[in-house]
């Protein structure tokens, strides 16, 4: 597996994120469907936001050319993030060590399936023991043998070939951060799990992808009560890791989002489930007297 696939793979890990066991939250929200979304603040002209899926499942990348009028016009481009190259050097760097310490962090009981499940997804044994904890995870909460390029990046590409300005939301550090600065106890809980529970997240890939092409945004944040576990502990340690992976980035998505919206003509694309929920972007962006109208 190159360095770019991986990094790829790797830095899209809320595709699988809501496998893991956490708590339900409310059964409905205002959000719950639509991708492409209007937002209107003032008098500044219209932007526009949607919400992709880290994929590059063949229908999920037939939906992105509709979106071409939308970037083609926009004043600015906002993906979640640009995969340029100083961000795969910068996570690959971050996301190895120079020692051997993943088979003692995880154990001898558990090491064994861990293994096994980082060769599924293409990881060499010799780079298995230098990864870093929050780095396996999040390799096991990818889809196995992905295609590439990712919607996300199809629409980069239209961006640039159409001359727009791109702005990221993100930077690669924030989102290194947002997994690696987890209580190690988390991360090292929810690596076991997620090695133990792997035929199951895997067999999340299909329904999530199926939610996602409904528009059904309510749905991406329900699948997880289906695989809720009775263990507490564990439940505690997935809700920390939801709460860094969506809670704190969607307050900075609509931060960084709110600027650009004053002047208007945007055009924003960003994981789906950023979108939805009391503490989703949209959420956020009508707290701070946007207009949203969701157009699909």
């Amino acid at each position: 597996m190159t360095a770019r696939r991986l990094f790829l793979r790797q830095c899209g890990a809320i595709a699988l994120a809501s496998a893991l066991p956490t708590a339900l939250r409310a059964a409905t929200s205002p959000y719950d469907h639509g991708l492409l979304w209007k937002i209107t603040l003032g008098d500044a002209p219209v932007s526009h936001l949607f919400g992709t899926l880290h994929s590059g499942e063949p229908r999920v990348l037939d939906r992105a050319a509709p979106l071409y009028t939308y970037i083609d016009a926009a004043r600015v481009f906002m993906p979640e993030l640009v995969a340029d190259a100083d961000a795969v050097n910068a996570f690959m760097a971050a996301s190895t060590s120079d020692t051997d310490e993943l088979p003692k962090k995880v154990g001898s009981k558990h090491w064994p399936r861990v293994s096994q499940m980082l060769a599924l997804h293409g990881v060499d044994e010799r780079v298995q023991p230098r990864l870093r904890p929050w780095a396996a995870l999040v390799t096991l909460l990818q889809p196995v043998g992905g295609a590439q390029p990712t919607l996300d990046e199809v629409l980069v590409r239209r961006a640039r070939a159409a001359g727009r300005k791109i702005l990221p939301i993100e930077n690669v550090q924030e989102q290194i951060d947002a997994i690696a600065r987890l209580p190690d106890a988390t991360v090292m809980a929810l690596l076991i799990d997620s090695a133990r529970r792997h035929d199951a997240i895997q067999a999340g890939v299909a329904p999530m992808t199926d939610a996602w092409l409904a528009g059904d945004t309510g749905e991406l944040a329900r699948i997880n009560s289906r695989l809720i576990g009775d263990d507490k502990a564990l439940r505690r340690h997935a809700d920390l890791f939801m709460q860094s992976l969506l809670g704190r980035r969607n307050a900075r998505f609509a931060e960084r989002l709110l600027p650009q919206i004053r002047e208007g003509g945007i055009f924003a694309a960003f994981g789906a489930s950023h979108l939805t929920g009391p503490d989703g972007v949209l959420a956020r962006l009508l707290q701070a007297g946007c207009t949203t109208d969701r157009i699909a």
